[in-house]
C-alpha cells in the first residue's frame, strides 16, 4: 500500500487515460478495417439457346468515330459496325495527324474488324481462353463521345446479340453491369465501340460492341469470337493489373502510348 501512495496522482491518471485511448483506438481500427471483397459467382456458363437476346439496329453507313487497339504488326482491332462500308478509315495518331488504314477485314460472324496500316504499335496482352466468372470486374477503355474515357463493369452473364439493319448477324456476347465511370463521363458511350475490354490482370478479353443506357449495360464480343483473329504469332505483350482504383490512370497511359487509338470512318 505504501508503494501506491508514493505514485503521484497525475501519473495514475495518465496511465488510466493511456489505457482508455489504446482500447478506443483498437476498436476504431476494427470498425475501419476494409471489408473483404465480395466472392465471385459461378463460372460463366456455356452458350445456351435460352440466353437473353439483345437487339441492335445498325443504321445506314455514316461518318463517325470509334475506338481501335493494336494487336501488333500494324494490325488493329475494332468493332465491325464502326468501319463497315466506310469509304475511308483512319487512325488518329495525335494532334492533327492521322494514318490511313490500308485494308479492312470485317467478320461475318461477329462484331469485329481487323485493320491493317503502316502504323505499328506494341500489341496489348490478351487472355481469350481463361474461364470467366460471374461478378468479375471488367474495364472498357477508348473514346466515348469522341473523347478519352473509360468505364468499369461487373460481369452479369452471357447474352446473344441479334443485329438488324445494315447487315444481319447473331453472336454470343458478354453482358456487364456498369459500376463506375471516370472523367465525369455522362450520357451515351457512343465512340467507345471497338475499344478493348480488360480483365483485372490487364489482358484483353473482348471488344465493346453495344450498350444499353437505360439499363446501365455494356456488351462485349465474347472471347471465343476473337480467337480466329489471333491466328498469327506475335511477340508476347506484358500485362499490368487493372483495378477500380487505377483504371483511369492505366487508360491514360495506354492512350498516350497510342496502343489504344481513335478510329475515324468517312462516308462520302
Amino acid at each position: 500500500m505504501r508503494f501506491f501512495r508514493l505514485i503521484p496522482d497525475w501519473l495514475v491518471y495518465a496511465i488510466l487515460l493511456l489505457i482508455i485511448l489504446v482500447n478506443v483506438m483498437g476498436r476504431a481500427d476494427q470498425r475501419s478495417a476494409p471489408t473483404p471483397p465480395p466472392k465471385l459467382g459461378p463460372a460463366l456458363p456455356n452458350v445456351h439457346p435460352a440466353d437473353p437476346n439483345v437487339i441492335v439496329e445498325i443504321p445506314s453507313p455514316r461518318s463517325g468515330t470509334g475506338t481501335a487497339f493494336s494487336i501488333g504488326g500494324g494490325r488493329w482491332l475494332t468493332a465491325r459496325h464502326v468501319v463497315d462500308r466506310c469509304d475511308e478509315v483512319g487512325l488518329h495518331m495525335g494532334g492533327s495527324q492521322y494514318v490511313k488504314v490500308d485494308k479492312i477485314d470485317v467478320s461475318t460472324n461477329s462484331d469485329t474488324a481487323l485493320l491493317r496500316s503502316q502504323w505499328t504499335r506494341p500489341s496489348l496482352a490478351r487472355d481469350l481462353n481463361a474461364q470467366r466468372q460471374i461478378g468479375e470486374s471488367g474495364f472498357f477503355i477508348g473514346f466515348p463521345q469522341g473523347k478519352p474515357g473509360e468505364v468499369a463493369g461487373s460481369l452479369l452473364g452471357r447474352h446473344k446479340m441479334v443485329v438488324r439493319g445494315r447487315y444481319r448477324t447473331s453472336e454470343p456476347i458478354l453482358a456487364w453491369a456498369e459500376i463506375s465511370r471516370t472523367r465525369g463521363l455522362k450520357g451515351s458511350l457512343g465512340g467507345l465501340s471497338g475499344g478493348p475490354a480488360f480483365d483485372i490482370d490487364g489482358e484483353v478479353i473482348g471488344i465493346v460492341a453495344a450498350e444499353s443506357p437505360r439499363r446501365g449495360r455494356v456488351y462485349t464480343v465474347a472471347p471465343a469470337s476473337l480467337l480466329p483473329i489471333f491466328n498469327q504469332p506475335s511477340t508476347p505483350a506484358k500485362a499490368e493489373p487493372i483495378s477500380i482504383t487505377n483504371y483511369g490512370r492505366r487508360a491514360d497511359r495506354l492512350r498516350r502510348n497510342r496502343r489504344i487509338a481513335q478510329v475515324v470512318c468517312l462516308v462520302r
